[in-house]
């Protein structure tokens, strides 16, 4: 887990720290530094080895496994999950783009469709430039 042992916290990006570690996590799996079927940290061993809690962890954890990256077994711990193409981050992936996947994937979850999502962020930036 030495990938996740180099990884600070960025306390001042405006990001939420649990999806500055579920982007990292993601990003490791995307670039094959995580491989399938790999075991990752407890939740309370990466809260640990980060310094932050273990609710913060467990939240990055559960997006991760809902949107499958990775699978929780009772009991066994948590590991990489196979991988779809579908929704899997890439090595080039920013973590800029992953919160775009992320906004993206809750917006087609709440039912949008492509053009919508594209009308909504063209009114948010319209609004911003006011």
């Amino acid at each position: 887990m030495s990938a996740l042992k180099s990884f600070e916290i960025d306390y001042t990006s405006g990001l939420p720290v649990w999806i500055q570690v579920k982007n990292r996590i993601a990003y490791l799996i995307g670039s094959g530094e995580f491989a399938e079927g790999e075991r990752l940290p407890t939740v309370r061993g990466l809260a640990t080895e980060l310094d932050i809690s273990y609710n913060t962890v467990n939240r990055a954890y559960m997006d991760l496994e809902r949107e499958g990256y990775i699978a929780t077994r009772k009991g066994r711990g948590t590991f990489v999950a196979e991988q779809r193409d579908v929704g899997a981050a890439r090595a080039t992936d920013s973590p800029i783009e992953l919160v775009i996947d992320d906004m993206i994937r809750a917006c087609t979850n709440a039912g949008l469709v492509d053009d919508d999502i594209v009308a909504m962020v063209k009114a948010r930036l319209a609004r911003r430039a006011m």
